[in-house]
């Protein structure tokens, strides 16, 4: 889903670029205004999380015959450090991606904080709005927020466009559409197990004992996790990359 350089023109980079600044700084406003300003405690876990996230996206799982999906964790960490910090953490993510590992280009960087960073945070800002606080309901949120990416993607690709260059652009969204709604999927399972595994553990009369094997257990749980999407990686091309190839809009990927 990470977007490359020859993905956008100047034009919607710019843009991209200014919608994300916008995001991030309404996302920083929010933090300072805070009833509860961010303690260390919350950084530290932000940076755990991010770190996690960060590692996770770069083992990609077969979806679909042919095509591979990873984690995106946009949701996750805005439903366990808040829509603000969570943003914050993954635009981190993403710029350290772009700027170390070259994954995701530079120019497309606002682009995908908007589409991996805010559009997730705001969904699970529109949650906690409506006092959601279920985790399966977080999960679908999750789920949903690939599949609009998905249908972003093919839109912010074609702003500013010659006719010329859109030909074949509806495939490419449909195409977009198919393979991100397994892919979705998949984002809804993992978030919601790992949202399971994550969620502080309620002490119960044996106190300590209790917390400590809980824990445990889900510290487990989450290395398993990781220690399967290391086992299944895939080096199937992912589904944009699938999406512009059989669209004839391998250009894309420059």
């Amino acid at each position: 889903m990470h977007l490359g350089n020859g993905a956008l023109t100047p034009e919607c980079a710019a843009l991209a670029f200014g919608a994300a600044g916008v995001g991030l700084g309404v996302a920083a406003m929010n933090l300072r205004r805070s009833m509860t300003p961010v303690t260390s405690r919350q950084l530290g876990l932000a940076a755990v999380l991010g770190a996690f996230v960060f590692a996770a996206q770069m083992f990609n799982v077969p979806v679909l015959p042919g095509i591979s999906a990873h984690l995106v964790g946009g949701v996750l960490l805005a439903w366990m450090l808040g829509p603000s910090l969570g943003a914050w953490t993954m635009a981190i993510v993403l710029a350290v991606q772009a700027t170390v590992l070259g994954d995701g280009g530079l120019a497309s960087l606002g682009a995908n904080v908007v589409n991996m960073a805010l559009l997730p945070a705001g969904a699970v800002y529109v949650l906690r709005r409506l006092d959601c606080q279920r985790t399966s309901v977080a999960a679908a949120a999750a789920g949903l927020a690939v599949v609009l990416a998905a249908l972003l993607i093919p839109l912010e690709t074609a702003l500013f466009r010659s006719a010329t260059e859109l030909a074949g652009w509806s495939d490419f969204a449909s195409h977009m559409l198919l393979s991100h709604l397994a892919a979705g999927t998949i984002e809804g399972v993992l978030t919601l197990t790992l949202l399971l595994a994550l969620s502080p553990a309620k002490v119960s009369a044996v106190g300590n004992r209790f917390s400590w094997q809980t824990g445990l257990l889900r510290a487990s749980l989450c290395l398993a996790i990781f220690a399967a999407l290391v086992a299944t990686r895939s080096e199937l091309p992912d589904g944009y990359e699938a999406s512009a190839e059989s669209s004839g809009l391998s250009w894309l990927l420059k």
